[in-house]
């Protein structure tokens, strides 16, 4: 009986010394994550200034086939076809079924399309590897540790197949702490 009532007393000190580090993480986390959610506007902005310096040039907003934020149109140089950028979930929520979404969401004739997160590019969508993306900068921002700010949405790029100074953009600035403030 003596053993069974140690290991049961045990027990609620393990459980109260994990709630206790569950709650400090948490009010801890809450303090390093002051900083405002990215939004839309700021988004766009962010691809505004990273593709004028990258030297393209603004040509127009449009609509796109995802229903998130708008397209932005620059052209390149060297490139006989405008380059779009748009914002779209990380989650790619807002992609039909697959077999839909192969149609509807195809890239134009002629075009190439990547998914661009923080500092990785992919050429289809991938959830997986852009969950991973989220939670190793989400962890990196609590512990302050992070270059790029958190954003529920991704860069989708569409850009002519015959232009490789569009192949060549780097667009990990859209998400830098320091180039924003």
């Amino acid at each position: 009986m003596r053993v069974a009532a140690r290991g049961a007393a045990g027990m609620r000190v393990l459980a109260h010394a994990v709630f206790a580090a569950v709650l400090a993480g948490s009010l801890l986390s809450r303090e390093r994550s002051a900083e405002a959610p990215v939004d839309d506007s700021r988004l766009e902005a962010a691809v505004l200034r990273v593709g004028g310096s990258e030297g393209l040039r603004f040509l127009r907003y449009g609509a796109n086939e995802t229903g998130w934020g708008r397209a932005m149109a620059f052209s390149a140089p060297g490139c006989s076809r405008p380059v779009l950028a748009t914002w779209r979930p990380a989650t790619f929520e807002d992609e039909a079924a697959e077999d839909e979404a192969a149609a509807v969401f195809a890239p134009q004739q002629g075009y190439r399309r990547n998914y661009v997160y923080f500092d990785r590019k992919w050429d289809r969508p991938d959830r997986w590897a852009v969950s991973m993306q989220r939670i190793k900068y989400g962890l990196l921002a609590v512990f302050g540790r992070a270059d790029y700010a958190t954003s529920d949405l991704l860069l989708q790029i569409d850009a002519p197949r015959d232009c490789p100074a569009a192949q060549s953009l780097d667009w990990r600035p859209a998400w830098s702490r320091t180039e924003r403030n």
